[in-house]
């Protein structure tokens, strides 16, 4: 009875090399595989760290960037507001010396003192009433002036007015009844200064809008 011999030893031995050396080269390839995956995972975390820095860094230089910007118009407004300071009280300082010899160069004027006369008046009606007034002029008025003054009495309606020229006066008018007085005489009208320098730099803010829309 033949049958088939048992392989032999070194048959045996191949084989077994040969099945070791495809279980190696398996080996190698899953660790070269799991390798080359992790190699892709730790450069998407890479990539996504540096996009994650990239952001903040732009974001930090935007917020820096922004903070610098407000710090600059904060500066300039500073600057500006310390300008128009200065440019006021240039104006006021020039002005204000002015403004006295404005107002008497009004009162020398018969139409403009016939404005200022006519206002003070409605102003004493409105808050005096229109009884009893004791009003003092300046001594050195004319007859014109005086007539002009009987003139505005009547037109606001005062009954029975008293007529005063008080050498201490130069310019404006005087209203008393009993203990109240309205005042509109030059140093009055000039005391209230903070009011008056306001009215001032609105002017002269007007005046300068003008000229600049002429321009």
């Amino acid at each position: 009875m033949s049958g088939r011999s048992p392989p032999s030893p070194a048959s045996q031995a191949d084989a077994l090399v040969s099945e070791i050396r495809e279980q190696v080269a398996l080996e190698r390839r899953r660790l070269l595989d799991d390798a080359m995956r992790e190699a892709d995972a730790i450069r998407g975390r890479a990539r996504d760290k540096a996009r994650r820095q990239m952001r903040r860094a732009v974001e930090e230089m935007r917020e820096s960037g922004q903070r610098r910007l407000a710090q600059v118009r904060a500066e300039l407004e500073t600057a500006l507001r310390h300008d128009d300071s200065v440019r006021s009280l240039e104006v006021l300082a020039t002005a204000w010396p002015l403004l006295r010899a404005a107002l008497a160069r009004r009162w020398d004027d018969d139409a403009a003192a016939a404005t200022w006369m006519r206002a003070q008046l409605a102003d004493a009606r409105a808050r005096l009433g229109p009884r009893g007034w004791l009003v003092r002029h300046p001594a050195s008025a004319s007859a014109a002036r005086i007539a002009a003054l009987r003139d505005a009495l009547a037109s606001q309606g005062a009954i029975e007015p008293s007529l005063r020229a008080d050498p201490g006066l130069d310019a404006g008018l005087v209203v008393e009844v009993g203990g109240a007085r309205l005042d509109a005489t030059p140093d009055a009208l000039l005391a209230i200064r903070p009011a008056v320098e306001a009215a001032l730099l609105a002017e002269v803010a007007r005046a300068a809008g003008r000229d600049a829309a002429d321009e």
